[in-house]
């Protein structure tokens, strides 16, 4: 059966595939244990909600000051850095705004020690240790082996403005599972030692 071409997609035509072939990848299969429980927990749900609401208040309307982008998690240990910034697929797709690539950018051009990911799910809570999750490096940015597309996008995940940023199809990023993830993350952490 030949696929219909309006399913096409960037990673099809990149890679000269224009079938794109599902490959049924073997699941590991894991026994967690209570060391693959979360090392930290939010105590205060509602406390934690309400001082990220409350960031939101500082900037007003009267203000020229505009909205900031964040940072999802950033780990600095004995001089060296792990950034890592979560994206929630839609449409096979990840939004990058071109601020928050920027800001990266430069974090990553300035910091001696420095990884950095950028992790895809389908809206996971990271807690099985066999869900998948799809991840590139900034080094695989800045070496170009990423391809993307820049333009007005609308991230419906998130809003329906449109900003200026990146999209990345899931087929580009590597695909690993969350121990394998947690073990890329302890690897850097090691390297530091």
């Amino acid at each position: 059966m030949s696929k219909d071409p309006r399913d096409v997609n960037l990673a099809d035509i990149i890679s000269g595939n224009p079938v794109n072939k599902k490959v049924e990848r073997i699941k590991p299969s894991y026994v967690q244990d209570e060391l693959d429980e979360p090392k930290y927990k939010i105590v205060n749900p509602e406390l934690f909600a309400k001082s990220r609401q409350v960031l939101g208040n500082i900037i007003s309307k009267r203000m020229k000051t505009s909205g900031g982008t964040d940072i999802d998690w950033l780990i600095e240990h004995k001089a060296g850095f792990i950034i890592f910034e979560l994206k929630i697929f839609y449409d096979d797709r990840i939004i990058i705004s071109k601020a928050q690539m920027s800001a990266y950018e430069r974090l990553y051009e300035n910091l001696p020690k420095c990884y950095m990911l950028f992790i895809g799910h389908d809206d996971i809570d990271f807690k099985k240790l066999d869900d998948p999750v799809w991840l590139f490096e900034m080094s695989d940015w800045k070496s170009d082996k990423i391809p993307h597309v820049e333009g007005t996008l609308t991230d419906p995940m998130y809003s329906d403005k449109a900003i200026n940023g990146y999209t990345v199809e899931r087929g580009f990023m590597d695909e690993i599972d969350v121990k394998q993830l947690r073990d890329k993350i302890d690897a850097s952490w090691k390297e530091f030692e």
